[in-house]
């Protein structure tokens, strides 16, 4: 049976001397079964092989596998690769012996080379055998202490990204980052990853240190030119060959898919801006009334300071008194219009820190007018120590402006009381905001309410809850229906804290 075998096998003694070798020695091995049996293994590889292997025979007297590949000589004289493994013997006493099997890999070589060569991703195989050394210099035990090192300092990843040598890559990768292999070979591996991909790689070097054996993330490397190239970064860390120093390192361009993802964002902006300009067109009515309120107040207040300094003797106490009102009516006015035109202003989103209290209370000075027009009176219930948020503020007082108009137009033709309640909460990991209203709730829809173009209203387009949920979802927080009855229906959208763990990463 062993005869049988494609590959020559022989057996050790634990004095290394031969005691068997399958036939398959006869087909290209230089030394036939009989010439090699009762002689020592130094005196079939020679003294040069012998030290060589010193390694691998150091590992099967413990008791250890060792697998490695070498040329093998042939009985003309030429050379094969040829994949070896060491497998021990182990007796009561310890080491009896050693199996060797060898197999050739020129085969296995030609078609790793024809799809290395071939394949639609750039390959690099970059050296890694300072890698070890690289840790004990700079104090590093573990992937964990990498993971800490790295944050506290990315050059640190610059250091041995330099130290990293390129020992070939395919002509894809040559393509992607327009690069002669014989340009890139033994340059350090630091020269295609700018600086704000450093953590990308420290992330697949704290996976090689946690024995994963395989890694995937999305980063951006740079081109012989400086040019950037989004790419999906890849690597399967082979433990076979303890001696192994590369790693094959897969790079797919993504750059196409990346372009259609920053298509799709910026549609998404001009559909929200787009829905937010139709809500101000229906909330028209409210903010002339807003406007209007303090215009009128400046008037009556210009006119009374006027006759006061018209007397006889001016009253400048009372006229005073009725500037400053005016002054103060003034600005009343323009915050009314400020806030107007942030909901108008057509640009990306801005997060920023606030209150989500004070957002509320901006929010319902734009609804109040419409709101009161619809027949509803709007109530407010505030948790006064609800922490900040981290939000595009703009776009939450979209999505709070629809819900509210939603639960208005809800209550709309109710017998009276008509309410709308606003209410604002939190817990440890998110802040909540909720809209409650008396109306007859969304009866059987609820599963399609945020679906795109999906509406019960006759004049609805169908996109204010499915654009909500788009802004809420890039925020990492949820919209959802939390009740509904024949006596009302309950919307909340939920924020998460920046305070609270995973947040930041989350938004």
């Amino acid at each position: 049976m062993v005869d049988a075998v494609p590959g020559i096998l022989a057996f050790f003694d634990g004095d290394l001397i031969c005691r068997f070798a399958n036939e398959y020695h006869h087909s290209w091995y230089r030394s036939s079964p009989h010439e090699m049996v009762g002689r020592h293994l130094r005196d079939i590889i020679g003294d040069k092989d012998f030290a060589a292997r010193a390694p691998h025979l150091a590992r099967v007297r413990r008791g250890e596998t060792s697998y490695f590949e070498v040329p093998v000589p042939m009985r003309n004289g030429s050379f094969r690769d040829a994949a070896v493994t060491y497998t021990p013997k182990m007796g009561p006493t310890g080491f009896d012996g050693v199996y060797i099997l060898t197999f050739d890999v020129a085969v296995l070589h030609q078609r790793y080379h024809s799809v290395f060569d071939g394949t639609a991703a750039g390959f690099w195989v970059v050296d890694y055998a300072k890698l070890p050394e690289l840790l004990r210099r700079h104090g590093i035990h573990g992937a964990d202490a990498l993971s800490q090192a790295a944050k506290s300092s990315p050059q640190l990843i610059r250091g041995f990204l330099d130290e990293l040598r390129v020992v070939h890559l395919n002509q894809k990768a040559c393509q992607i980052f327009d690069v002669d292999v014989n340009d890139a070979m033994d340059k350090p591996f630091g020269q295609w990853w700018p600086d704000d991909s450093l953590q990308a790689f420290a992330q697949q070097l704290v996976a090689l240190l946690n024995d994963e054996p395989f890694f995937e993330i999305e980063t951006v490397m740079r081109t012989r030119t400086g040019e950037r190239r989004d790419v999906l970064m890849t690597c399967a860390f082979v433990k076979k060959d303890p001696d192994a120093t590369t790693v094959t390192i897969g790079t797919t361009d993504i750059r196409a898919r990346v372009m259609k993802e920053q298509q799709l964002a910026h549609a998404q902006t001009e559909l929200a801006h787009a829905a937010r300009v139709a809500l101000l067109g229906e909330l028209m009515a409210s903010i002339a009334h807003e406007v209007n309120q303090p215009l009128a107040a400046i008037a009556a207040d210009g006119s009374g300071a006027l006759r006061w300094l018209s007397k006889e003797e001016p009253d400048l106490g009372e006229a005073k008194a009725a500037i400053t009102r005016m002054v103060s009516e003034s600005r009343r006015a323009s915050e009314v219009i400020a806030r107007t035109k942030n909901l108008a202003v057509k640009a990306g989103p801005t997060t920023t820190n606030f209150d989500i209290n004070r957002m509320i209370e901006d929010t319902l000075v734009i609804v109040r007018r419409q709101v009161i027009n619809l027949g509803a009176e709007i109530e407010t219930r505030f948790d006064d120590v609800c922490p900040e948020i981290r939000a595009d503020r703009v776009q939450l007082q979209q999505v709070l402006i629809n819900l509210i108009i939603n639960a208005a137009q809800a209550v709309c033709g109710r017998a009276e009381p008509r309410s709308v309640k606003v209410t604002s909460s939190f817990n440890e990991e998110y802040v909540t905001v909720s809209v409650e209203d008396n109306g007859p709730g969304v009866g059987d829809n609820a599963s399609r309410l945020f679906d795109v173009f999906f509406t019960t209203k006759e004049t609805g387009m169908g996109m204010g809850l499915a654009i909500s949920r788009t802004i809420l979802e890039a925020h990492g927080g949820k919209i959802e229906l939390v009740k509904s009855s024949g006596k009302g229906a309950t919307f909340a959208f939920s924020v998460p804290r920046p305070d609270a763990a995973g947040s930041e990463e989350r938004a």
